[in-house]
C-alpha cells in the first residue's frame, strides 16, 4: 500500500535510516491530525535504492465520509528522501503520488515543501501547481559568533545593547515557566489577529514536549527583576535546529526581548553542534511583514519556500467548489471548497 498510518513500524524504520527533522515524525503528524480532526498518514515509495516519504493528514470534507483530502502537517515536512534528488526525479515521484492519491479516492492535496530539503523548481504539469510563497532564513552556525553578531541588523544590535544595559537575561529549559510561554503565545496570536488554528490548546505544548523530549528546547528571557518576558520553542534534529514558536508578553514589547532569545538560540545551536538554525519566514511565507524582517535581521541566508497544489479528482473537486456558490470561489485559496470551513 502506498499510504501507511502513523502507527506503521515502517515509518520509524524509514526515519532510522534517513536524516530527518521534527516535521517528519509520525508523532508530529499525529498531533497535527488531532488539531484537524483527521488521520496521520504518509505516502511511501521505494525505487532504485531510494525511499520517499510524504507525511500527511487525511481529512474528511464538509464533515462527511464520502470524500477526503490531504494536507501537510504544520511546518515544513515536504518530501523526505534517503538520497538527494533533482527536480526531474522529484517530478517522477510526485507524479506517482498524484496517481496513487487519486486511486485511493483523495480529492486534492496541499503539500508544504521543506525549504532546506526540497528546493526544486519543478516543471509545470497538469498534476500540480507549484506556488512560491516567499522565503525563509537561516543562520549558518559554523560562522564565528562574533562575526555573526556583527552581521545582525543595526536595529537588532541596538536593541540587544539596550537589553544588556537593562540587565535582561536568558535561561534554557526552565520548563516550570511553560505556562508563562503559553500565556504570552496567546497574547502574541491576539496581536497578530491570527487564524483560529494557531491558538493551540495547552495540550498541544505538553504533547510536543512528551514527543520530543531532549530534542525540544525552551529559551526564556527575564527582566532585571526575574520576571518572564519572552521565549521560544526550538527543535533539534541532526545538523538542523528549528525555531518552532515564539512569544512575547504585551507589556514588554517595547524592549524587544525576543531578540535576546534568538541571540541565545544561536549560541546554544553552536554549542550543541548544529550547523543551521532555521528561523522560518513571515506569516504565510511573506517576505515583507514584520515577522520576516525580524528574522532576517539575524541572518542573510535565504531559502525559497514553495507549496504544491494537487487536484487528484478534478470532477469531484469542481462539484465541491460549485456547491459553495460564486461568492466563495477564490483561486488564491486552496482547496477552494474549504474556504467556508477554515475561515
Amino acid at each position: 500500500m502506498p499510504f501507511i498510518s502513523s502507527r506503521d513500524p515502517l515509518w520509524q524504520q524509514i526515519l532510522a535510516n534517513t536524516p530527518h527533522d521534527v516535521y517528519h515524525l509520525p508523532g508530529f503528524a499525529a498531533i497535527e491530525a488531532g488539531l484537524l480532526n483527521g488521520e496521520a498518514i504518509a505516502w511511501f515509495h521505494q525505487e532504485q535504492g531510494n525511499t520517499f516519504l510524504i507525511p500527511l493528514v487525511s481529512r474528511t470534507i464538509n464533515g462527511g465520509q464520502e470524500f477526503r483530502d490531504l494536507v501537510s502537517p504544520y511546518g515544513y515536512s515536504g518530501m523526505l528522501t534517503l538520497k538527494n534528488i533533482d527536480a526531474d526525479e522529484a517530478s517522477h515521484a510526485l507524479s506517482l503520488f498524484n496517481k496513487e492519491a487519486a486511486a485511493n479516492g483523495y480529492v486534492s492535496s496541499f503539500l508544504r515543501l521543506n525549504p532546506l530539503l526540497n528546493s526544486w523548481q519543478l516543471p509545470q504539469t497538469e498534476a500540480w501547481r507549484q506556488w512560491f510563497h516567499g522565503g525563509t532564513v537561516s543562520v549558518m552556525l559554523e560562522t564565528d559568533i562574533e562575526v555573526l553578531r556583527r552581521s545582525y541588523s543595526e536595529n537588532h544590535r541596538r536593541n540587544l545593547s539596550a537589553l544588556s544595559k537593562l540587565q535582561y537575561t536568558t535561561r534554557v529549559n526552565q520548563w516550570q515557566h511553560l505556562p508563562d510561554f503559553m500565556e504570552a503565545y496567546r497574547q502574541t496570536m491576539n496581536r497578530r489577529n491570527a487564524h483560529p488554528y494557531y491558538y493551540f490548546p495547552e495540550t498541544y505544548f505538553q504533547m510536543l514536549r512528551n514527543l520530543l523530549g531532549e530534542n525540544l528546547m525552551l529559551i526564556s528571557v527575564y527582566d532585571a527583576e526575574g520576571k518572564w518576558t519572552a521565549g521560544g520553542l526550538f527543535t533539534r534534529f541532526g545538523d538542523v535546529m528549528q525555531y518552532h514558536l515564539g512569544a512575547t508578553r504585551d507589556e514588554y514589547l517595547s524592549h524587544s526581548p525576543s531578540k535576546l532569545m534568538l541571540d541565545r538560540a544561536i549560541v546554544e545551536g553552536k554549542q550543541n553542534g548544529s550547523q543551521i538554525l532555521h528561523l522560518g519566514g513571515g506569516l504565510g511565507g511573506s517576505t515583507t511583514d514584520g515577522l520576516f524582517r525580524f528574522k532576517k535581521g539575524f541572518a542573510l541566508k535565504y531559502h525559497p519556500y514553495t507549496s504544491l497544489r494537487f487536484i487528484h479528482l478534478p470532477s469531484v473537486y469542481e462539484k465541491l467548489r460549485a456547491a459553495l456558490g460564486k461568492g466563495y470561489n477564490r483561486n488564491t485559496y486552496f482547496p477552494e471548497y474549504r474556504v467556508v470551513i477554515e475561515e
